[in-house]
């Protein structure tokens, strides 16, 4: 598959993940539901890794680090953002994530000691007075409480991406993603047994393990694969150009599948907080190029799973 084909699929994948996830939360507990999400994408994966030695390459020394910390920052976000969906909507939900643009920016300059210049910074208001537009509007209802969890989320993708830097080159999707998820079952059991000694919710129905089995098979484990394909043969902002889009197939998915209805506020927000990202990733493209630009960060897109 070539690179772009894996970057539309996997974006069209994406914009399904929030509804996936509200639809799981009608049986299971967020906890519980992401770490069996998890196992379900590795038994999957399982039979690619035991061919060409990708299985024993996730315990080298180059690579374990690296892969753990994966695991667990992209697998406690995903927790957190699958819980927050108990609260608020898809289409919210989607929107909110748009803010990891912001988190990119931060920690490049923090790490990086990178210098965020006018057109960045102005592109910044714009993503933070769109997702401000819609959680604003949603303090008087219930939905504030998942929108700041979600606002809470995007920075360990980030840091799961930092890490995916220190990888060796020659490892490749099929390993890298088995590494994430196998390392992220480990470091998200304490979790699971706390949501279990709590009662967690489980249902053994067709239909709840249905959806448990598409988000284990399309979450957890193509959606990890087909992102990494995409990358390794692209450059990875300009991919990012195109993820960023997914929020409004998300509220389009959302709506014609009668899951909420959009209200204005949602779409101001959207379009507001796309246009903030969007001259973010052009910002990338063009200090990419050696053009003029006042910034170099790379934002990762939203979500990983």
């Amino acid at each position: 598959m070539s690179p772009l084909a894996a970057l539309i699929l996997d974006w069209l994948m994406t914009a399904f993940w929030p509804i996936i996830g509200m639809s799981g939360l009608a049986y299971y507990s967020g906890m519980l539901f992401t770490e069996a999400g998890l196992v379900i994408g590795l038994a999957a994966l399982a039979p690619f890794l035991f061919v060409r030695g990708r299985w024993r390459r996730l315990f080298d020394a180059s690579t374990a680090p690296a892969l753990a910390a994966m695991g667990f920052f992209s697998g406690l976000a995903t927790i957190i953002f699958i819980s927050a969906l108990a609260y608020t909507t898809p289409a919210n939900a989607a929107i909110m994530a748009q803010i990891e643009v912001l988190y990119s920016a931060a920690l490049c300059t923090l790490l990086l000691k990178e210098r965020i210049g006018k057109g960045q910074a102005a592109a910044g208001l714009l993503v933070l007075a769109g997702t401000g537009l819609v959680m604003g509007h949603d303090l008087t209802s219930p939905r504030w409480r998942g929108d700041l969890m979600i606002l809470a989320t995007p920075w360990m993708y980030q840091v799961s991406h930092v890490f995916s830097k220190k990888l060796p080159r020659n490892l490749d999707p099929v390993a890298i993603s088995g590494g994430r998820i196998f390392y992220g079952i480990l470091s998200l059991l304490p979790f699971a047994a706390w949501a279990v000694a709590r009662g967690g919710s489980w249902s053994w129905q067709p239909r709840a393990l249905g959806i448990l089995a598409l988000q284990g098979v399309t979450m957890s484990c193509l959606n990890f694969v087909l992102w990494y394909r995409a990358i390794g043969g692209m450059d990875l902002s300009k991919a990012t150009v195109v993820m960023l889009s997914y929020p409004a197939l998300t509220v389009l998915f959302s709506w014609l599948l009668g899951r909420e209805t959009i209200g204005l506020i949602q779409v101001l927000g959207l379009l507001i907080t796309f246009a903030g990202a969007y001259w973010t990733s052009l910002l990338v493209l063009k200090a990419q190029r050696g053009e003029p630009a006042r910034s170099r960060v790379e934002p990762e897109a939203a979500p990983e799973v």
